[in-house]
């Protein structure tokens, strides 16, 4: 329970007061175990995206403008200013949506927690902080963002979920920067006053446009100029989120737990955190699993009759499911669209971003197998997601010779109740890292996270991530 004293301070106070305590050696083992995991996810999804023609773009204008060569763009020897790092660095490990997420105990998932990831490295690296120091910046920013999670819905606000990483990251970039706990209060209230994110884009019947995989760079950019200006002397108001979370004169009155923010410190959420296998919205993962198990029983699209995917609402209705998604228009549907990835998992037995390269949700054999699938909202699966959040689905396939074929998953892997393993984790990184002039394997990805903690300097890590083509 919080005390007296405590109850009287800001949200943002309580947030900065947990950032700035917390010490590398005050974390469980296990966490830190999962924080060098997600890092090294992180960071390949970042590579995995980095000729993406949205990332060229980005680092060509960011080239031809200049600046402070403060910090490298991921993969690259290319430097620039910590914040426009930031915006580049976290578009790409945003962009494949291959990236974590946090998953509840009740219906859905939060907010990709590793966006914010990209502007803490970004600081790390122009401050010159050890591996020991950013981990621990890692650890607070996720446990941060968990506690929001677990204390607000989002999506009940109206608040797009990427919004946490412009609460949080501000506070825990001050301390990598430097600064003091009050300056951190401050560089928050500048972010929640000018930067909190609606939801504008995620939406059935709606084209996902690219801000999809820009927003979160953009939160991170505007997270790390707010901690700068607050070390300018730029004062805020010390409850702008209290102010934020009021009710508005057509709103009801929020509800907001403060229970996990007072836990902080003493209950650790980051192993909550999925490590999703394929690059594709969280809801659609346990689809996929389903499709590839039926292909690897031997099924193929010329053997299928229909396909009939029993699941709860985030997966055979809303965004997933809708009209929209039978005919994805791009990139950013196609990876939200569960009759688009069930279709590629069944023609290829996989789902990597190739399945994404050259448009083929525009393809005949695309279609025309996207028109087999039949989407059931499932009222057991349903009621499952909602109290428990379960994921699972059930895929019945009716074949063309009148066999019926049966696929469950409770819950996918990569989820907290079903880990990946090291083999899966680095199976998922072959896919995700070209083939690089350099020698960064996945195995060596792996290893390097794992020994971060023993970097005194984390630009060390960051040129051993250059992979540019020769």
């Amino acid at each position: 329970m919080a005390s007296e004293a405590d109850k009287a301070k800001s949200l943002a106070q309580r947030m900065a007061e947990f950032a700035f305590v917390v010490r590398y050696d005050s974390i469980p083992g296990e966490v830190v175990a999962a924080a060098r995991r997600h890092f090294a996810d992180t960071l390949a999804c970042a590579l995995g995206a980095r000729n993406a023609p949205i990332i060229l773009a980005l680092r060509k204008d960011a080239i031809a403008t200049g600046g402070h060569a403060d910090a490298t763009i991921i993969g690259t020897a290319e430097k620039v200013p910590a914040a426009v790092a930031a915006l580049i660095n976290g578009a790409m490990v945003r962009h494949l949506d291959g990236n974590d997420i946090f998953v509840m105990n009740r219906g859905g998932a939060s907010g990709h927690f590793s966006d914010g990831t990209a502007g803490l490295l970004a600081l790390a690296e122009r401050y010159r902080r050890t591996g020991e120091e950013l981990l621990t910046c890692l650890v607070a920013s996720y446990e941060l963002q968990g506690a929001l999670a677990e204390s607000l819905d989002f999506w009940q606000r109206g608040l797009h979920p990427v919004t946490s990483v412009v609460w949080v990251v501000p506070i825990v970039a001050a301390r990598l920067s430097g600064a003091t706990p009050v300056e951190a209060v401050h560089a928050c209230g500048l972010a929640v006053a000018t930067g909190t994110v609606r939801n504008t884009w995620i939406r059935p019947a709606q084209t996902v446009p690219i801000i999809k995989s820009v927003a979160a760079g953009l939160a991170v950019k505007h997270a790390l100029e707010a901690a700068e200006l607050a070390m300018l002397g730029v004062t805020a108001t010390e409850d702008a989120l209290e102010t934020v979370l009021a009710p508005g004169d057509t709103q009801p009155p929020p509800t907001f737990n403060p229970a996990p923010i007072d836990r902080l410190g003493q209950r650790w959420s980051l192993t909550r955190n999925m490590l999703k296998l394929y690059p594709a919205q969280i809801n659609t993962q346990a689809a996929i699993e389903a499709t590839i198990r039926l292909y690897q029983r031997g099924v193929r699209a010329e053997h299928v009759r229909k396909l009939v995917l029993h699941g709860h609402r985030n997966v055979a209705a809303g965004v997933q499911g809708s009209a929209q998604a039978f005919a994805p228009a791009n990139r950013e549907s196609a990876d939200h669209s569960t009759p688009y990835v069930m279709a590629m998992a069944l023609l290829r037995g996989r789902l990597t971003p190739e399945e994404y390269e050259s448009a083929p949700w525009r393809s005949a054999e695309a279609k025309a197998l996207m028109a087999k699938i039949e989407l059931r909202v499932d009222f057991q699966l349903d009621q499952a997601f909602i109290a428990g959040g379960m994921l699972g689905v059930r895929l019945v396939a009716e074949l063309i010779d009148d066999r019926t074929e049966t696929i469950v998953v409770h819950q996918p892997k990569g989820h907290p109740d079903e880990p990946l393993s090291e083999t899966d984790l680095l199976e998922k990184l072959s896919w995700l890292l070209p083939a690089p002039a350099r020698a960064l394997t996945p195995r060596r990805l792996l290893d390097l996270c794992n020994r971060l903690a023993t970097v005194e300097d984390v630009r060390e890590l960051i040129e051993n991530c250059n992979i540019t083509d020769s």
